[in-house]
């Protein structure tokens, strides 16, 4: 197997785990007013600010914001390793590469009909 294969396989993984993370710091709660860094804030002052709705703009769009990243960064690792398919044609290289690649795949299959059918918040 060359180091270039092995190079890419291995960079397409750390792309996974970016895509991970960014799946789930996409469903974090935006409001700093619900964090608890403001928590004892809270209670100590009686007319604190209550927590942002998670309707409102832009705490709505966070969520969608996070998965059109991790949808790109997911587009970026299927297109490298094709690149290196090209290069790099050996069944063993083939094999791991495109076991590297099978997530980015399932993710690019099942997040992106859910991105387009979350409907558009209302403007304003």
């Amino acid at each position: 197997m060359s180091g270039e294969a092995a190079f890419a396989a291995g960079y397409v993984l750390v792309l996974l785990a970016v895509v991970v993370a960014l799946q789930i710091w996409g469903r974090q709660p935006t409001s700093a007013w619900a964090s608890r860094v403001f928590a004892g804030f809270r209670r100590a002052v009686p007319d604190a600010p209550q927590p942002a709705d998670q309707t409102d703009w832009p705490h709505s769009e966070v969520g969608r914001f996070h998965a059109v990243i991790a949808l790109s960064v997911a587009v970026i690792a299927v297109f490298l390793v094709a690149a290196a398919l090209v290069r790099n044609h050996r069944p063993v290289e083939v094999a791991i590469l495109v076991a590297a690649a099978l997530p980015h795949c399932v993710l690019l299959a099942r997040q992106t009909p859910r991105l387009l059918r979350r409907p558009e918040p209302p403007p304003g």
